[in-house]
């Protein structure tokens, strides 16, 4: 049964694929006889082929836009960033327990193993002749997985993956995947085409349209298919280790992926852009499991597990109804686990993923200590704010050097408004200005050796003041950004920890002085995407092309219609013994209204015509510590479906400090 079953969804696939192809040949097929009609009108009627210029100029965008994308069905997937070969001396033991869960599943082990820097595990097959002949298996498995499971999780995990084999999933999911990947990356390309075409005419929001209407159906189809196999592994997973483990295990993947994501985003990827790097990104991020409240949040994620901005496009069915299918299997007898060791005997292999998931992200950095480092990480939070706040107040027409005292006038004199409007347009401005007050504050004292910035996990960082035990600091901040009392007693306070708030703000890191990195924050500038710079550099190329197109194709309009007579007006001529012999009956006229002085200018004929340039309709916006996707969609008015098609961010919704988002223009009001 499960042999007919792989071979029907093997069929259906293919099938999908075919239609992908079908649909776009029919709408190049359409075009190019489009072109070849109006081309034949321009040699047998060059005087009725007026709009040539709109059907070339409008085609020949639009064509290659499809055509590219059609291009990328071809294409095999890749590995994931960073995945590193794992040998079997290098991981005897793990290789030794993926072939016995294999072997109690029924089905082939993988072929290669790779590691990855990812909190998740996935598996794929290389397949041959469409998918139905047997092909190469690889299994990818992340090292946040090997090192925070539990042995059973572990094993939970790893039969999940395993039973894709066994239900021959894997075989038909590459072509479904790039079925995916190719409309995905068809739709981008042709939306980005019609917006650079603005109001002139063009064939790519049509091409559109048809593409996106298949997609809905084969998303809508494939998904379908694909959330019943995830199932149906879960279902592998329960047989094999029982329905109790297999629930644990999925609770405690999904809150390490979300701990995990947030570690990446929030503190590693921003220290290092800044040129520096923890000796041991594993070791941090343990550093970080370890806080008593990151634990608290963590242990809530497993029994609350809560999916935050899911795509109605994810593969995997709702977790919820995964944890309500699984606990609702009957229990059976779980297997005694066996501890042979540790499963990864190299230390170096996972010193391997550690590197290339540095190098893939960036150029070299300096490495430090896991204290340094998060010591940094802190100080150059801090920094950024602090900055920020003193580019706003600059901006309110003040030419001397801006400092705290500067932005303290400003509070004390009731004019926040117009600092908050240069500080941030995000939601709830009044806090973003009292977190920007507290970094500047904070920084004002580190720089006078009076106080030092120290990391926390859940706040990004914190001000430890000797002279302010009570931490009576952030609040006095608060109290200044709300009324005018408060910046007094914020005077006060800072004048008893012996702070001049005339002197000049040091903006440097103080931390390290390392001379392979920076010792100042970057300031980051407005930069799109570099898919979306890529795409405009290929359509840059188009319009060379067509303009080169417009300009021969006008020549030889412009020879055809050299000694071609006007075309004339049609009059019925009658044979005049056949004319009909009748006397009209007079018509009343009426006299044309006329003025004196009064000219009306009659119309000319006149050739124009317009090439489609690419164009930039969007908003950038660079994203800082605690941004999220909705809070983003909220504050521009779109959605987060939108945010994540615009950025060709699949279902990602991870987000890092300074990262440069493209935002579709919109009019709506942000959420309230």
């Amino acid at each position: 049964m499960t042999a007919v079953l792989g071979w029907l969804r093997g069929l259906f696939a293919v099938g999908l694929l075919a239609g992908f192809y079908v649909v776009a040949s029919a709408l190049l097929v359409t075009d190019v006889a489009l072109v070849a009609a109006m081309l034949w009108l321009m040699v047998e009627a060059p005087s009725r082929a007026g709009n040539w210029s709109l059907v070339l100029g409008g085609s020949i965008p639009a064509a290659v836009a499809l055509l590219y994308g059609i291009a990328t069905v071809s294409r095999t997937e890749e590995h994931p960033p960073a995945a590193v070969l794992v040998s079997r001396a290098e991981a005897p033991g793990l290789w030794r327990l993926v072939e016995d869960l294999a072997g109690r599943l029924r089905t082939r082990p993988p072929d290669r193993i790779y590691l990855t820097p990812e909190a998740n595990a996935s598996v794929s097959e290389k397949a041959r002749l469409l998918g139905f002949a047997v092909g190469d298996r690889t299994m990818y498995l992340g090292v946040p997985l090997l090192r925070w499971l539990k042995p059973m999780e572990l094993r939970a995990v790893l039969c999940h993956e395993l039973g894709h084999y066994a239900g021959r999933h894997t075989r038909f999911g590459a072509l479904t995947y790039r079925g995916a990947a190719a409309l995905g990356s068809t739709l981008f390309r042709l939306r980005m085409t019609a917006r650079s075409e603005e109001a002139r005419s063009g064939y790519a929001w049509l091409f559109h349209s048809v593409i996106s209407c298949y997609g809905w159906l084969y998303f809508r189809l494939s998904l379908a298919v694909r959330r019943r196999q995830e199932l149906e592994a879960d279902a592998e997973a329960v047989a094999a280790v029982g329905p109790a483990v297999t629930a644990d295990a999925l609770r405690a993947v999904h809150a390490l992926a979300i701990t995990w994501a947030g570690f990446e985003s929030r503190y590693l990827r921003p220290v290092q852009r800044l040129g520096f790097a923890p000796e041991d990104v594993f070791e941090a991020f343990a550093a970080m499991l370890d806080d008593p409240c990151v634990r608290e949040r963590t242990a809530d994620l497993r029994e609350h597990p809560v999916e935050a901005g899911r795509s109605p496009l994810d593969s995997h069915p709702p977790l919820a109804r995964r944890l309500a299918l699984i606990e609702a299997r009957p229990a059976g007898d779980t297997p005694d686990v066996v501890d042979d060791g540790p499963l990864v005997t190299a230390d170096r292999l996972v010193q391997r993923v550690r590197q290339s998931m540095l190098d893939k992200a960036g150029g070299p950095v300096t490495e430090l200590s896991v204290t340094t480092w998060a010591d940094l990480a802190a100080e150059a939070f801090a920094v950024e704010l602090a900055s920020l706040l003193l580019d706003a107040a600059r901006g309110l027409g003040i030419t001397a050097r801006p400092t705290l005292a500067t932005v303290l006038d400003r509070l004390e004199r009731g004019e926040p408004t117009e600092l908050i409007r240069r500080l941030t347009d995000a939601p709830e401005p009044e806090e973003q200005l009292a977190e920007a007050l507290y970094a500047l504050t904070g920084q004002a004292l580190a720089g006078a050796g009076r106080a030092r910035w120290t990391l926390s996990w859940t706040h990004g960082y914190l001000l430890d003041c000797p002279q302010d035990p009570a931490r009576r600091l952030e609040d006095l901040v608060a109290a200044a950004v709300r009324n005018r009392a408060g910046v007094h007693a914020l005077r006060r306070e800072l004048a008893r920890l012996g702070l001049d708030t005339e002197a000049p703000v040091v903006l440097a890191l103080r931390t390290v002085a390392a001379p392979a990195g920076r010792t100042t924050v970057p300031r980051t500038t407005r930069r799109a995407p570099d898919l979306v710079l890529g795409e405009l550099a290929r359509q840059r190329k188009v319009a060379k092309v067509t303009v080169g197109a417009l300009i021969a194709t006008g020549a030889v309009w412009g020879i055809a219609l050299i000694g071609t007579d006007p075309p004339q007006p049609y009059r019925p001529t009658f044979p005049t013994a056949a004319a009909p012999q009748y006397s009209p009956a007079p018509q009343p006229t009426l006299p044309l209204p006329t003025r004196p002085g009064l000219d009306i200018p009659l119309p000319t004929p006149s050739l124009s015509f317009t090439l489609p340039l690419p164009g930039f309709p969007y908003r950038i916006h660079r994203v800082v510590p605690g941004d999220t996707l909705t809070g983003i969609a909220c504050r521009y008015g779109t959605t987060v479906e939108a945010l994540q098609e615009y950025n060709d961010m699949g279902r990602r919704t991870g987000l890092i400090a300074g990262q440069q988002l493209l935002v579709p223009e919109s009019g709506r009001a942000g959420c309230r």
